[in-house]
């Protein structure tokens, strides 16, 4: 009886370890296309704020940026090429007060390697705060 309980405890640890390992190594897999292009809100030059791509091109390939707004009609597009492509984009916020901007950035056989979506939402916040002093 007491073999039957350690083999029965040494199978129930085994498939714990096999179903713990498998489920956590997709978590650990860092795919290359992911960290390939960045887009990121820089800050405001002018009261318009900038946009930066960061791409990271290591096969020295070509790839095409275009910007679309909530309409989807494209401001801009262009093709890139280069290493270590860095490119900073600004659009008229007097005609984009509110808008979705979407960066997607392709390569040339059609794969979309990335899709950023840009927000732009102001709020007015008054905050009124009374403090203690003595």
């Amino acid at each position: 009886m007491k073999t039957y309980l350690s083999k029965t405890k040494i199978f129930a640890l085994a498939l714990v370890t096999l179903f713990s390992t498998s489920i956590a190594a997709p978590a650990f897999a860092v795919n290359d296309e992911d960290k390939k292009a960045e887009v990121a809100y820089v800050g405001n030059v002018n009261d318009l704020p900038v946009y930066r791509l960061s791409l990271d091109n290591k096969a020295n390939e070509v790839f095409f940026v275009s910007v679309t707004d909530n309409d989807g009609t494209v401001l801009y597009n262009e093709k890139v090429t280069g290493k270590k492509i860095v490119r900073n984009y600004q659009f008229d916020s007097d005609l984009y007060s509110e808008y979705d901007l979407t960066f997607t950035i392709s390569n040339t056989k059609g794969k979309t390697v990335s899709v950023y979506n840009v927000s732009n939402n102001k709020k007015v916040v008054n905050e009124v705060a009374v403090n203690k002093i003595k």
